[in-house]
């Protein structure tokens, strides 16, 4: 009889002590849940700092294209120059070399090196304009260039009274140069859209610049409106090919200034020069140059190199960026004088 009294005293202590260590690990998981999620949130802070305002090492790896990621030794996006002391200003040669497309793209294996992330953690940049624009053709009659410009924030809200510039470039067949139409300026209404009309552009070779004012923020974007325009990779003072192309041996810089509070959209001419089948050389790039046109050797393409930087860089290629135990921070940045907003998302490989 003893026996069993012992035995059953034992049984109750064990399951007294395993509903204790259940209870204990219980309680402590929201702390240590807490904890984790503190340190992914200052490890993020840290690395968007990093990001945002060191310009790496060499400080010009940007448009430099003679350095890859074994000459690197920082990692960093800032714009580094005697005139930009401004925060949050980015290089977007250092940006563009983020976008996958780019012969000169910086691997996201390099980059997770340089910063001292390891196998330990992920991330994503996300890098998109401030506003969101879009354009569509008004197809009145067949030959009209008419288009209606859509100014919205990302949910969809329209932008009401938002300054619109806009000009298109086109080849001139006859005279065998990039010709422009005069500058157009409207205004946004309630619902965040206006119209701009460039009569009849008779080719195929043509885009559209646009530059959105909206009480300081500033958004320049090239639309291809025409099917025989490509484009291709602007990196500093090279145009960068993904396949080989001849080209014309001059380029027409577009550029955006402001007169009197307003912006305009102007051009300037530069000389191209080939270094090899893919890379041509700009004699001289303007520091408000926001793309540059040029053509084809046989007259049959419309080039562009943009300088605009919406893409996504992550460490996953393809993975959907909504991690269920990630950290996301973002900050207002500006991108070759434009505004753009730049997510990060970090999260924990293991636990």
């Amino acid at each position: 009889m003893h026996i069993y009294e012992y035995l059953f005293t034992a049984i109750i202590i064990v399951l007294i002590l395993l509903s204790s260590s259940t209870m204990i690990e219980t309680i402590s998981e929201p702390s240590r849940s807490t904890s984790e999620k503190e340190q992914l949130k200052v490890t993020a802070q840290k690395l968007m700092t990093q990001l945002l305002l060191d310009p790496g090492n060499p400080p010009d790896w940007g448009n430099n294209i003679d350095i890859d990621p074994s000459n690197l030794t920082t990692f960093g996006l800032a714009k580094y120059s005697e005139t930009t002391r401004e925060a949050y200003v980015l290089d977007a040669d250092k940006v563009l070399r983020l976008d996958n497309t780019n012969p000169l793209f910086l691997p996201p294996s390099s980059v997770i090196n340089l910063l001292n992330l390891g196998y330990e953690y992920g991330f994503a940049l996300e890098f998109y304009p401030a506003l969101n624009v879009t354009i569509a053709p008004i197809n009145s009659t067949s030959s009209s260039d008419r288009y209606n410009i859509n100014v919205t924030e990302y949910n969809e809200l329209p932008i009401v009274m938002a300054d619109v510039t806009a000009r298109m470039y086109y080849y001139n067949s006859s005279s065998q140069t990039i010709a422009t139409t005069g500058a157009i300026f409207n205004q946004t209404g309630a619902d965040g859209k206006c119209i701009v009309d460039f009569g009849n552009v008779t080719t195929e070779m043509k885009i559209l610049s646009l530059v959105i004012n909206y009480y300081g923020i500033r958004i320049v974007k090239s639309f291809t409106v025409g099917s025989n325009v490509t484009q291709v990779h602007l990196i500093g003072n090279h145009a960068l090919l993904n396949q080989p192309y001849n080209l014309s041996s001059s380029a027409t810089e577009i550029i955006v200034t402001k007169k009197d509070g307003v912006y305009t959209i102007e051009s300037v001419k530069s000389n191209l020069n080939k270094i090899n089948a893919t890379i041509f050389e700009l004699a001289y790039v303007e520091p408000s140059t926001v793309a540059i046109l040029t053509v084809s050797e046989d007259g049959t393409k419309l080039i562009l190199a943009s300088k605009e930087a919406t893409l996504t860089y992550s460490s996953i290629q393809g993975v959907s960026l909504s991690f269920p135990f990630a950290y996301s921070i973002e900050r207002s940045v500006t991108i070759g004088g434009s505004a753009y907003i730049v997510r990060l998302y970090l999260w924990r490989m293991s636990w």
